[in-house]
């Protein structure tokens, strides 16, 4: 092991922890907020706002896409790695390795398709909710108790 290992770990070592700290701190705060936000929308009677709209988006995006991609690259390196296929089995290797990517592909795109339904179903289901909401007078009079009211 060389011996200019230590004194490079101890200069690259502050150049990760520190962004790594400063952007975990961020998140946590961001979260707090989201709370806090969450909680005053609940207080006065509006739905509480998700806000990750995007992540769920990328979500569903990633396993549309990224599922297939995936099962259908492991097929093309099992089929370039395996060697010909011998006459004692019945289906290559390759073929099987081709099917399941089939099967695992269907799924993942089944699976993207049934998410992105509930996703709209759920944010159609919070725009009518919040339509509804706006109608409501933010003041009902008949909600405070009133000392005058008691004589």
């Amino acid at each position: 092991m060389s011996p200019l290992v230590i004194p490079i770990v101890a200069i690259v070592m502050p150049v990760v922890l520190a962004p790594t700290v400063m952007i975990l701190k961020q998140r946590r705060l961001r979260e707090e907020w989201r709370h806090l936000e969450r909680m005053k929308a609940i207080e006065h009677g509006l739905p509480p706002t998700t806000g990750h709209a995007f992540g769920q988006a990328f979500a569903i995006t990633a396993i549309g896409l990224g599922v297939p991609f995936f099962a259908v690259l492991g097929a093309f390196l099992t089929s370039i790695a395996v060697p010909d296929p011998s006459p004692l089995t019945e289906m290559p290797i390759a073929a099987s390795a081709w099917i399941c990517a089939m099967f695992i592909s269907g799924g993942g795109l089944a699976t993207s398709v049934v998410l992105s339904v509930q996703a709209a179903r759920a944010a159609r289901e919070a725009r009518e909710h919040m339509a509804a909401a706006q109608h409501k007078p933010v003041y009902d009079p008949d909600a405070f108790d009133v000392v005058s009211s008691r004589c």
